[in-house]
């Protein structure tokens, strides 16, 4: 009888937006935290960081989220804050390490983990994808130089790889034109050389 009031004492696991909670009432406060933050959200202009800057220093001193969904949301807004550091010009303060549960601290390290994890694996299969298409291209591009390099070689056209050779054929077949018409002018010279004698 005793085992069975401590099962029923015991909840049963609540889902709320990204993450679980073990009795309702945690579970209806981040529902209740989370609403507020879409709310927050429209009303929020993330073009001006520096009203984001101000309304971040105040929902930390005001410890105004209580839950892991504000917290996270925090963190989000933190890291918006720290990419436009220059623009800004201003010191962003940290979330004391105190601000938050140990729980919801936990939580919100291994979502950010998760979240990493993914990034990674898809940065890496676009790396993969990208050394896949960079193999092709080189290849390529490998046999298309040596498809020049043959075209250039087996070329009658002067080019740097065989000018000498070009030159040469043309001056020999200069010399061998030139050497027939010498030939003809010494015979059309020995024929006048016979009419006239």
């Amino acid at each position: 009888m005793a085992e069975e009031n401590k099962e029923e004492e015991k909840p049963s696991r609540i889902d709320q937006g990204l993450y679980t909670f073990e009795y309702a009432a945690e579970a209806e406060d981040a529902r209740i935290e989370a609403e507020r933050i879409k709310r927050l959200e429209k009303q929020l202009d993330y073009s001006k960081p520096a009203l984001i800057l101000a309304f971040y220093k105040k929902a930390l001193e005001g410890r105004v989220f209580k839950t892991v969904e504000g917290y996270y949301y925090l963190v989000g807004m933190r890291r918006y804050l720290e990419e436009r550091k220059e623009d800004l010009g201003a010191y962003i303060p940290c979330i004391p390490s105190d601000y938050m549960s140990e729980r919801a601290h936990f939580r919100i390290i291994t979502d950010e983990l998760k979240d990493n994890l993914k990034n990674e694996k898809k940065r890496r299969k676009k790396y993969q994808h990208d050394l896949v298409n960079l193999r092709i291209v080189i290849v390529f591009l490998v046999v298309a130089l040596i498809a020049m390099l043959v075209i250039a070689l087996v070329s009658d056209n002067p080019n740097i790889l065989n000018y000498e050779r070009v030159l040469q054929d043309k001056y020999s077949a200069w010399e061998l034109d030139l050497k027939e018409r010498e030939d003809i002018i010494r015979q059309k010279e020995l024929e006048l050389k016979r009419e006239n004698n």
